[in-house]
């Protein structure tokens, strides 16, 4: 019987309001996956506010799963604490799979430490490097590392704070030179730009200015607190992928489309308005041409597990936005789209895939929607709906706020573009206070 531990460490506390119900049980998920490879022990150690891996309600588990043991640390657990709570479990390999946090999207650096610990512990394991983890945590790292490897990405400028606010030197010093030379760089750039902190996550604190005069009266307000990247802003069509895989076998996912279905709005990963559907497969989009591009990449920085690639298609050429190196919104899409779990990616790393899902006949086509909130027992009526691959209902308490509600859901197992259009049709006519008819007609406008 071969031991494989999983592991996913968490740096933030969760008040116990800000619960996340799943259909599929997340318990019932690992028990599915573990059914598939009944020669494994599986062991899941992670903390209790791991709301991708564990069913927690108001701060406790309330569902088990019965063929995966899991080992819950405190939230309060370090790295080293980590590190050892897996090496006593004694595997013959050790899988990371890091989460996303908002506020710093940093977990996975500590996930790659531990793997680093655990290697030199002679632990079989699979995760990238802690290099690998800072290039996708510190976005001026991950451009310049996409630079020097020749992708196409957009021209930026790294900010940094301090030596822009500084004045150390006083009445010494007759002006702040380092100022002057980014505001002289800013002026020569393409406009509009994207101001955006090194290091922040899920779209925080993005700032688009129009034009020189605009950039300037920002950085220069109070509104700067951080290191930032000004990015020249890229006018085109918004989509993401994922590589899945590790030491150098991939999946690579044709681009998934993300659209407002408010005009003029930006993308929110968060929003109601926000549709994201695919796979796109429009010869004429030359998608094979990004899959080798984002296969490059993953081989070229060492990636492991899931790697998400926010992408722009602009007048037929394709832009790296940005990298993540985690679990991350399109998940739960891509791999309905392959017609497995998310929990396999993971488990196939260690074993053989069932199936090639680079060839593109191994897809289907889905599409991922936010609902509103409903009640508990109508969502899992939705959620039962043959079509259904995912229901995730968050409760997010902000602090000092109301709590945050939404359904991130997902349809698909579709053989066609044209069968997804007509069934998520179906499914807004039988649930139409829960699913937005104005959400089926923004997909078939798209689609038109």
């Amino acid at each position: 019987m071969r031991k494989i531990v999983f592991y996913s460490s968490n740096s933030k506390h969760r008040d116990k309001s800000s619960n996340c119900t799943v259909y599929p049980k997340w318990a019932f998920q690992w028990d599915e996956m573990a059914k598939r490879h009944p020669d494994c022990e599986i062991t899941l150690v992670v903390q209790l506010n791991g709301r991708y891996f564990l069913d927690i309600r108001d701060g406790e588990l309330v569902q088990k799963s019965e063929k995966v043991r899991v080992k819950i640390l405190p939230m309060e657990a370090k790295l080293k604490e980590f590190l050892a709570a897996v090496e006593e479990e004694k595997p013959d390999m050790a899988i990371a799979m890091p989460g996303p946090v908002s506020g710093y999207d940093w977990n996975g650096i500590r996930d790659a430490c531990i793997a680093q610990g655990l290697r030199k512990k002679g632990i079989d394991t699979i995760c990238y490097s802690a290099d690998t983890a800072m290039d996708c945590f510190d976005k001026w790292r991950t451009h310049q590392v996409l630079k020097a490897g020749g992708f196409r990405i957009p021209e930026a400028l790294y900010l940094h704070h301090e030596l822009f606010t500084t004045n150390k030197l006083g009445d010494a010093c007759t002006g702040n030179v380092y100022q002057e030379y980014i505001l002289w760089e800013i002026e020569n750039m393409d406009m509009p730009v994207v101001i955006k902190s090194t290091t922040g996550s899920s779209s925080m604190g993005i700032y688009i200015a129009k034009d020189y005069e605009d950039a300037k009266a920002y950085l220069l307000s109070e509104s700067l607190t951080e290191d930032v990247i000004l990015e020249q802003f890229l006018d085109g069509e918004e989509y993401g992928a994922e590589v899945h895989g590790d030491r150098g076998k991939y999946f690579v996912s044709p681009p998934f489309r993300i659209f407002n279905t408010v005009p003029g709005q930006l993308n929110d990963p968060l929003g109601a308005t926000t549709l994201k559907y695919g796979p796109i497969l429009d010869e004429d989009l030359h998608v094979q041409e990004v899959q080798k591009e984002l296969l490059r990449m993953a081989q070229l920085m060492g990636f492991s597990g899931i790697m998400e690639v926010d992408l722009v298609l602009v007048k037929g050429e394709w832009y790296i936005l940005e990298v993540n190196n985690r679990w991350s919104g399109l998940t739960t899409l891509i791999t309905a789209s392959q017609g497995r779990l998310p929990y396999d990616v993971y488990m196939d790393e260690a074993a053989d895939a069932a199936k090639d899902y680079n060839d593109v006949k191994n897809l289907s086509f889905s599409c991922q929607f936010k609902m509103p909130k409903v009640e508990e027992k109508l969502l899992e009526q939705i959620a039962s709906e043959p079509s259904m691959k995912s229901v995730i209902q968050y409760e997010v308490r902000i602090p000092g706020k109301d709590i945050f509600w939404f359904n991130d859901a997902v349809t698909g197992g579709y053989d066609s573009m044209e069968d997804l259009l007509k069934g998520f049709a179906e499914l807004q006519k039988k649930y139409p206070g829960q699913i937005p008819q104005e959400l089926v007609l923004a997909l078939m406008e798209k689609e038109k």
